[in-house]
This record gives C-alpha cells, structure tokens and sequence, in this order.
C-alpha cells in the first residue's frame, strides 16, 4: 500500500516559519521509510491541509497519514482539524486519511527542552 505523510503544522504569517517544518519533513524522508513526505499548515501558509491531501491523492496514495505537530489537544486537535478531513475523505473516497495523535507531553520532547535550557545555562 502506498503511503503517505502529512506533517501538519499551525503555521504562522510569517513565510519563513515554512523552512522548519521542510527541515523536519527532510528528516522524516531520511530516517523513515515513506515515499511520499509533505508539510502543510492548517493555517497562514500554503500548502494548506486541503492542497497536501490533493496532492497525495495525485501522486497516487492509498493510505495518507495526517501528523499534527501540536502539543496540546485544542480546538483544532478536537474540531479545527477533523472537519476538514472529513470534508477532505469525501473528495477522495478511494484514499484512507487517518489522524495521528498530537505530540503531547512526551518525554523526548523534554529531553529537546532540557537541550534548549543547557544551551543558555
């Protein structure tokens, strides 16, 4: 089955917030074992979340993988982000779209703050 990955940010009115989140897509292209890698931002920037998905479908996805790069379980999480993809599995009936969970209090992402807090101390 071909697979793909969305990596969905908020985003932010500032262009260059993008060049984060294609850094963190590289990453995934080079560590995991994906074909196809976008990034995508539910809001201010584009490729928006709709676009991403269509351009899945168009590379011929069967199965495409939403990862939000959210901490909390907000508005978005909770209602923001699976009405789209409702809307969006509608368009696309012949392409799975599933939602991964959030980041969330993780371990590994205190260990990336404790790095951030070493690098000032």
């Amino acid at each position: 089955m071909k697979t793909g990955i969305v990596l969905l940010s908020h985003g932010s009115r500032r262009p260059e917030a993008m060049t984060t989140l294609h850094r963190l897509k590289d990453y995934i292209v080079e560590k995991g074992s994906f074909e196809l890698v976008e990034g995508a931002s539910l809001q201010f920037n584009q490729p928006d979340l709709p676009a991403a998905l269509a351009a899945m479908a168009g590379r011929g996805a069967e199965r495409v993988i939403v990862v939000p790069i959210f901490i909390y379980q907000g508005m978005h999480m909770k209602k923001d982000i699976p009405e789209v993809l409702a809307a969006e599995r509608v368009k696309y009936p012949q392409m799975e779209i599933v939602l991964a969970g959030n980041i969330g209090a993780d371990p590994k992402l205190a260990e990336i703050i404790l790095d951030r807090i070493r690098e000032v101390s």
